[in-house]
């Protein structure tokens, strides 16, 4: 029985390391993005992310709603970023410590020659089940 799990581990390992070198060009891993208005981490932001830890030139912006509209934050505040534009493989706006939690809206974009818009992501609380692919 545990020789039949271990044949099963090593063909789903060598399925995937087949699957990343026969299409090297194509992205394995989808870019996720997520927004969480989250008092018990202290955090209200927006964030895309590659699961492949791939870098991408990427912005993000989150606005922050609490009876009515309260203020956006995006990549041109966060440090290295140009334009607005970070290359990296987690893009964050949002920011830690805020006393009112609401509603945020997430604003996420690829630049590849073209901008891409990924999508918006939305958030009430934490939201941690709650990642999606652009």
């Amino acid at each position: 029985m545990k020789l039949v799990v271990k044949t099963r581990r090593i063909i789903m390992f060598l399925s995937i390391i087949g699957a990343t070198s026969i299409f090297p060009g194509s992205n394995v891993f989808a870019l996720g993005i997520v927004s969480r208005s989250c008092a018990p981490a202290g955090a209200q932001e927006s964030i895309s992310v590659d699961w492949g830890f791939v870098p991408y030139a990427l912005w993000t912006a989150s606005s922050h709603y609490r009876n009515g509209f309260l203020h956006t934050i995006n990549t041109v505040a966060n440090a290295g970023a140009v334009g607005g534009w970070e290359y990296t493989w987690r893009s964050r706006a949002g920011h830690w410590g805020e006393f009112w939690y609401g509603q945020v809206v997430g604003y996420h974009y690829k630049r590849s020659g073209f901008v891409y818009f990924l999508g918006n992501s939305f958030a009430a609380d934490c939201n941690l089940a709650q990642w999606g692919a652009g």
